[in-house]
């Protein structure tokens, strides 16, 4: 407007200059054409635009063109300068390894960092990049080096942040990760005028991952591989992980969620049998709210249906506040142990049974002995008391005392048979006061046959200051009988001469009353697993005898134990408590020795 009010086309340069610099060399391109079209236009329409207007016009276009000419050489220096030429040194004060590209991805800048680490000097790596914009790609690990290239071929083409990670050689051929982090530098119209990066070690921290990943994964392999079902539950007992032991063992599925999408402990609760789940809920509840440790015994389902016995135990973990951030627990597989104590049980019951079954046998053997001498006693003097009686004339004074004896032996029997009755009706009271020495003596005078056909001398060792004991005297006589024909028995089995069997009554301190059965035998070759149910060393034994001696001595408070002898043979002793004061009473035995 103000060319066409003064008619001077020149001033038109003033608008191609602000247009160039303010926008641009293209915008200002175009406001040269323009110009020059409004100049020709100035000049052919005045009355002076025939002379030499075509030479002022060639002016103003050439004057416009130089113009926008210097104006673009001046603009592209001057940013250049501003930028990079101060660019260099602010890169080289970066710490760590820095680097600067030209927009279209060449590298025109490495730091001293750089440098120093790769092992080339400034004019070596500037050549590098003359003859190949890719030649830092020798530096980067080959397995690292096209991915890599891809990545930095992305961000050029797409302007976005470059980040990678790659192994790149040392100046001493070692590999080591680093992360290279670049971004873009864009002018007032957002176009890239150049790109500034950092490169920084992460080695440690990559090895340090490693070492992680590789220890949660031996962790994790332990915990999957453990011989025990291990799961979390969130604080709020929901469930969060089961280990592979768990999930093999119950089949469930532990990424399955609720509709909700949570986890829910009811889903698992269905696991345990049905009688066991109102307890078991129970008690979990009871322990979350109370945020106490439990361990609580089911039966839980597995995964072919069975249901098994599972102890199952977890404890809270707290943070630094006391809060529950965790609940850990384990299931322990323990149904074979408690069918196996179940299967205990029953043997432990039948094993009494047949305990009481063999103690009424040994009983009935030791009542048998004691039956049979009163009754062949009644026998012979009924005998008697015949012959008395059918004498010429009759002599009825040895006819009356051979009654008498009738009388007392089969008041012997009458007792045996009452003991009988008392034992089997489970009547037998409190123990009454014995005499051991006269137990001793009563089944040393039952067994006498067997000494005799056995060739065995007895030794009685009796103290005659024995006090009495409190003790059943059937159960006193089957122990003392049992002792006595193991020792004869072992005596033949050996083939031993001479064959002698001891039998000795002590007092021992203050409290204990002993008796001891030693013979020559072979002696023990397990002293102690004699005492076992069903163990025995005789081909036609049953191994019950000593068993239910030493549960017979052990009702009554006493020990019965074994030893074998240096000079040969074997010790069995039972020691028994003394009785209270009301039934104690002296040893009515003879003192002394007595020899059969």
């Amino acid at each position: 407007m103000l060319a066409l009010f003064v008619d001077e086309p020149y001033v038109l340069l003033v608008a191609v200059a602000v247009i160039c610099i303010c926008i641009g060399w293209e915008a200002g391109l175009v406001a040269v054409a323009m110009a020059a079209l409004l100049s020709s236009v100035t000049l052919f329409s005045g009355e002076s635009g025939a002379a030499g207007g075509a030479v002022r016009l060639a002016v103003f276009v050439v004057a416009a063109l130089a113009l926008w000419l210097v104006i673009k050489i001046f603009r592209t220096r001057s940013f250049y300068d501003r930028v990079y030429q101060g660019a260099g040194p602010g890169i080289a004060d970066i710490p760590g390894l820095g680097w600067s590209a030209y927009p279209d991805g060449r590298f025109r800048f490495f730091n001293p960092a750089v440098l120093e680490y790769v092992g080339v000097t400034a004019d070596e790596m500037r050549r590098m990049m003359d003859a190949d914009d890719y030649s830092w790609a020798q530096f980067i690990h080959p397995d690292d080096v096209e991915a890599s290239v891809a990545k930095w071929r992305h961000s050029m083409s797409t302007g976005e942040p470059l980040n990678d990670e790659q192994r790149v050689r040392g100046a001493d051929g070692t590999y080591r990760w680093f992360r290279d982090i670049g971004v873009a530098s864009r002018d007032d119209r957002g176009r890239i005028i150049g790109w500034y990066g950092q490169i920084e070690d992460i080695d440690d921290q990559r090895k340090a991952e490693v070492a992680l990943r590789q220890s949660e994964r031996e962790l994790r392999l332990l915990v999957d591989t453990v011989p025990t079902m291990i799961w979390l539950l969130t604080p709020a007992g929901l469930p969060y992980y089961f280990n592979k032991r768990f999930v093999d063992w119950a089949g469930v599925d532990p990424t399955e969620n609720e509709p909700s999408g949570n986890p829910q402990f009811a889903t698992h609760v269905e696991l345990f049998h049905p009688d066991d789940r109102a307890a078991m809920k129970a008690a979990f509840q009871k322990s979350f709210a109370r945020g106490e440790p439990l361990q609580h015994k089911g039966r839980l389902c597995r995964r072919d249906g069975e249901y098994r016995w599972i102890d199952s135990r977890f404890e809270p973990l707290r943070d630094e506040d006391g809060t529950i951030v965790r609940w850990y627990g384990v299931n322990l597989d323990i149904d074979d142990e408690i069918r196996a104590q179940e299967a205990l049980r029953l043997a432990d019951e039948r094993l009494s049974r047949a305990l009481r079954a063999a103690s009424l046998s040994e009983l009935s053997v030791s009542i048998a002995h004691e039956l049979n001498q009163p009754l062949q006693a009644v026998v012979a003097n009924a005998g008697a008391f015949q012959r008395w009686l059918s004498a010429d004339p009759p002599n009825f004074e040895h006819a009356s005392r051979v009654a008498q004896k009738i009388i007392r032996n089969a008041d012997a029997a009458a007792q045996v048979i009452s003991r009988i009755r008392a034992l089997f009706a489970k009547t037998s009271g409190e123990p009454n006061p014995i005499d051991l020495n006269a137990v001793i003596t009563e089944v040393c005078d039952l067994l006498a046959d067997k000494l005799l056909s056995g060739k065995v001398k007895l030794d009685l060792q009796l103290d005659p200051r024995l006090p009495a004991i409190a003790a059943d005297h059937v159960q006193m006589e089957q122990v003392v009988l049992n002792l006595v024909r193991n020792g004869i028995e072992a005596m033949q089995d050996a083939n031993t001469s001479p064959r002698d069997l001891r039998i000795a009554s002590r007092r021992r301190g203050d409290d204990v009353v002993e008796v001891e059965v030693r013979d020559q035998g072979r002696g023990l070759s397990d002293p102690e697993r004699i005492f076992e149910a069903f163990y025995t060393t005789k081909q036609d034994g049953l191994g019950m005898g000593l068993a239910i001696c030493r549960s017979i001595i052990e009702s009554h408070g006493g020990r019965l134990w074994a030893d074998n002898i240096a000079t040969g043979g074997a010790s069995i002793t039972f020691g028994l408590p003394i009785g209270s004061a009301k039934a104690v009473r002296s040893s009515t035995a003879k003192p002394g020795k007595r020899l059969v």
